[in-house]
């Protein structure tokens, strides 16, 4: 009789772990989903406090003349919180170019472009305001034929709001050349001194689960021969946890609907792979 309650109590046991696991595998579930919600949401924002590497493969096409292009851009977000909880933020650009046999330009090749990158400090603001002022710099590293061969840098400005459905943001910038090396015909530059006003207009629809969709469009004019590049965008993206990891992976495409009809492509499909990462000099500020 004690062994028959014994087994009986056994299998009370292994019964209810086994109704448990679905239990914790939900409740698991759950977490996740949360964790990928907020990730998300901090990843919308320019200002965020998570570090990240941001991965973008773009493929060009449309170009008077026929050929295609592509571009490899890493891209880490770096913020530095400060003890009073305003944020400095460093953002550098490394772009591989891609060149197939594209038709006005007369270029078949590849290279690595000039590296560029933004420097702001996020001021603390009030919830769901976003304020960060910097500089932007590009500095002449590029590959042969790559490069603009000139030391650029001028002022940058974020302005936003942030919601729990919804981020809008406001993103001008400017770019002087302040130092040119290119060769020079008849004592002027091959390569004329940059001076550039770019504008990026971002809102971004938090739909839940991690999954986003947005248009961020950057406006670009260029005071040299007042041509303006407009395109118009939509981004869809989706943010998972694998492991202890939150990931963004979105897709991305350009409709250019203002551009250099010569030398610009009509169109940009893009592929976003962004993880998020600890950030090792995080305590440097």
């Amino acid at each position: 009789m004690p062994i028959s309650i014994k087994k009986a109590a056994t299998t009370v046991a292994l019964l209810s772990t086994l109704f448990a696991l679905p239990v914790l595998s939900s409740e698991q579930d759950t977490d996740k989903k949360a964790l990928a919600d907020e990730a998300a949401k901090e990843l919308a924002n320019p200002n965020t406090a998570l570090a990240s590497l941001n991965f973008k493969f773009q493929y060009y096409s449309g170009y008077e003349g026929g050929g295609d292009s592509s571009t490899i851009l890493f891209q880490p977000a770096l913020p530095f919180p400060m003890d009073n909880g305003d944020k400095v933020i460093f953002r550098p650009a490394l772009p591989y170019v891609i060149n197939n046999d594209v038709g006005n330009l007369n270029r078949d090749d590849s290279g690595f472009g000039d590296i560029s990158f933004d420097l702001a400090y996020a001021p603390k603001a009030a919830p769901g305001n976003i304020t960060a002022f910097g500089l932007i710099a590009q500095l002449p590293t590029g590959s042969s034929g790559f490069s603009s061969e000139q030391f650029a840098v001028g002022p940058e400005m974020l302005l936003g709001k942030a919601s729990k459905e919804r981020i809008f943001i406001f993103f001008p910038n400017h770019l002087w050349g302040v130092s040119n090396s290119s060769d020079k015909i008849n004592g002027e530059h091959v390569i004329e001194d940059i001076n550039r006003t770019s504008v990026q207009i971002g809102w971004v629809e938090l739909l839940g689960n991690g999954w986003t969709i947005a248009s961020s469009p950057t406006m670009t004019y260029d005071w040299n021969t007042d041509q303006a590049e407009i395109p118009l965008n939509f981004q869809v993206s989706k943010t998972v946890i694998m492991g202890s990891r939150p990931w963004k992976i979105g897709l991305e495409a350009n409709y250019y609907i203002e551009k250099d009809e010569k030398t610009r492509p009509d169109f940009m499909i893009g592929l976003n792979i962004t993880p998020v990462v600890e950030n090792k000099f995080a305590g440097l500020f």
